[in-house]
């Protein structure tokens, strides 16, 4: 089954950090044979692939293809209305496949008008802002491995969204 793991045309929300704490946290908690691959790759393995999106625009047909075959999406996005709108519209391309929303790198309290937004889309998971994790690829860490509020926001993320695909059946 694949999870895939956007924000559509907005690049820099934490996509790839996201899919690699959910892909650990699923392999190392439940047991699932899971792994991050990216979209246009070939077949793999893995019981779930967590398919990484990278920033694409709905003209881009092979990546669109591989976004409407996912199993449920899950949204990364930060708190703009650049990547509110590009969301919304890959929602409405997408007719309700979405399993949640991580509203990543807040700052303090996250903005009502926000939450509300992308409430509408899904559930809302807040991963606030961490300078230890915003430095974790340039050190070479995987974010799993960085001891951060962050990460423990986003692995608490990646537990509920297992509950929540498992209880709808999928």
């Amino acid at each position: 089954m694949d999870i895939c793991v956007t924000s559509g045309a907005k690049g820099g929300t934490g996509k790839t950090t996201f899919a690699e704490i959910l892909a650990y946290v699923w392999r190392a908690v439940f047991g699932l044979s899971a792994g991050v691959v990216r979209p246009l790759d070939g077949g793999s393995s893995f019981e779930f692939r967590v398919v990484d999106f990278p920033a694409f625009q709905l003209t881009d047909r092979p990546h669109l293809k591989a976004l409407l075959r996912c199993g449920g999406v899950i949204y990364v996005v930060d708190e703009d209305y650049e990547t509110l709108h590009a969301v919304e519209v890959l929602h409405a391309a997408l007719r309700s496949k979405a399993l949640g929303v991580v509203l990543n790198k807040v700052v303090g309290s996250p903005g009502r008008e926000f939450l509300r937004m992308y409430g509408r889309l899904g559930r809302v998971y807040v991963a606030h802002f961490d300078e230890r994790m915003a430095v974790h690829k340039s050190v070479g860490v995987p974010p799993y491995r960085t001891r951060s509020v962050a990460t423990l926001e986003m692995a608490r993320a990646a537990m509920d969204l297992k509950k929540h695909l498992f209880r709808l059946g999928r």
